[in-house]
């Protein structure tokens, strides 16, 4: 009896997934985020532990409260490692095939989350334009100016939802701004290496070269922060 309910605490513990036991979380009522049974299976296959059940049965005492040697706690451990042995070696080989049975989907809220906030906040800029430009006084060619950029942020950011990893994307806006995040990378890297040349030269020292740089490094900064533009040679 004791064997046995130890042998099956063994067998047991908590899922890293939300499933219905004891040991886990609240799960969302939204139909959206349930678990189906194929993630279910690699959960329970996963789940598997077994420091909690060594230690229960390390734990049991040696002697009963009269003195005598507590029955079969030999076996009681050696039970409960094989157990622990055999769930780690059999769900080790096995889990790469479960894996690829359940194919798993890839989780995209994150992705769909940045492309709704890039998207509404472009066109709620854009809507607030007028108002805005109205309150500041603005000249009408600087609104347009920042207008047109805003419809230019607009479209990369619907774009974004269409683009691959493999390059074979080719909306026109994704194109545009990858072309212009590359070439203003290699405007940045040719006025880099003109001041190192002034410098070298004695034209400027090396006071007015850091400032300079500093503020081409911020600019280099934010343009890769945009867009994923491809490295230019000889850049890390």
């Amino acid at each position: 009896m004791t064997v046995a309910a130890v042998t099956g605490v063994a067998s047991r513990s908590c899922s890293p997934l939300p499933t219905s036991s004891a040991c886990s979380t609240a799960v969302p009522s939204n139909a959206k985020r349930r678990v189906g049974a194929r993630p279910r299976v690699v959960s329970a296959l996963t789940g598997f532990r077994g420091a909690i059940s060594l230690a229960l049965a390390l734990s049991v005492s040696t002697t009963l409260a009269f003195g005598q040697s507590f029955p079969h706690r030999d076996t009681i451990v050696f039970v409960t490692a094989g157990v622990i042995l055999i769930t780690l070696v059999l769900q080790g080989i096995v889990l790469p095939s479960v894996v690829r049975w359940a194919r798993l989907r890839t989780d995209t809220a994150v992705t769909e989350e940045h492309h709704l906030a890039r998207t509404h906040a472009a066109q709620q800029a854009l809507s607030a334009l007028p108002d805005l430009a109205a309150d500041l006084s603005t000249d009408p060619d600087v609104v347009d100016r920042v207008r047109r950029e805003g419809e230019e942020h607009l479209a990369l950011a619907q774009a974004h939802s269409n683009d691959t990893d493999d390059g074979t994307q080719t909306d026109p806006a994704l194109r545009h701004a990858k072309q212009y995040t590359a070439l203003r990378l290699a405007v940045i890297a040719h006025k880099s290496r003109t001041m190192i040349e002034l410098r070298d030269e004695h034209r400027i020292d090396d006071t007015v070269l850091r400032e300079m740089q500093t503020a081409l490094d911020i600019e280099e900064i934010r343009l890769r922060g945009r867009e994923d533009a491809p490295q230019l040679p000889g850049q890390g």
